[in-house]
């Protein structure tokens, strides 16, 4: 895939982003290893993600929060891209909205990813839009914890109601979100299962599936061979 190809007019990536300040982003990982370390962790998380996407045939949006906090989100991860705050009551408001304000810029097909996966790659994302765009009516990507990571939809097949009233946290969200696309007839695409990263287990098991491997060379990376911590008890995961 070319990375480095001009956006395409009619995708839409919107990312949901968090400042990174101490205490309020990563509070597992916190508990574990300090308020400052998981802000800073995040950031990193954050940097590495948007240095993987921003080249891709889409154009990408960051949906922020807390809305008042513009200004350092802004220079703290860069003023190239566009910056919206997330608007609703609960995650799964501010996702259906965040989908109304993409569609409603002209964009045929969006996705939605959150922030808490930096070693997401390129390829996944484009060949999500290329299943929406091949005709399938929603695209789902499954993290290991039983939640998703990605959803998106065409604008002509999305519908908020699949967020509705969602049991967000649990690990039946994705089985109950993929049950409610089936439901309503959809032709959904599944993307490559992923790992966020929210606990000391996942960190280690990060660390251990990238050893040797281009995301080995990130700023996530850097800052843990700098900042080591100890090995959670875990078996890498595939």
């Amino acid at each position: 895939m070319a990375l480095n190809s001009p956006p395409k007019p009619n995708r839409c990536l919107a990312v949901f982003v968090r400042h990174p300040e101490p205490g309020k982003v990563k509070t597992r990982l916190a508990k574990a290893y300090g308020d400052p370390f998981a802000a800073e962790l995040y950031g990193y998380f954050v940097d590495d993600l948007l240095e993987a996407l921003a080249p891709g045939s889409y154009h990408l949006e960051i949906f922020f929060t807390p809305a008042e906090r513009e200004m350092e989100i802004r220079r703290r991860f860069g003023v190239r891209f566009r910056y919206i705050p997330q608007e609703g009551e609960g995650i799964g408001d501010r996702m259906g909205k965040a989908f109304r304000s993409c569609f409603a810029k002209g964009f045929a097909t969006t996705l939605l990813i959150g922030s808490d996966f930096p070693d997401l790659t390129a390829e996944v994302i484009e060949q999500a839009f290329q299943n929406l765009e091949n005709g399938h009516d929603a695209v789902v990507g499954p993290a290991c914890d039983g939640g998703y990571y990605l959803v998106g939809f065409r604008s002509a097949t999305f519908d908020p109601a699949v967020f509705n009233g969602m049991p967000w946290g649990e690990n039946t969200v994705f089985e109950k979100t993929l049950n409610r696309l089936y439901a309503r007839g959809y032709r959904v695409h599944l993307a490559p299962a992923w790992h966020d990263i929210d606990t000391e287990n996942d960190l280690a098991n990060l660390q251990a599936r990238h050893g040797n491997t281009t995301f080995s060379r990130s700023r996530t990376m850097a800052f843990l061979r700098n900042h080591p911590t100890p090995q959670a008890a875990c078996r890498p995961s595939p």
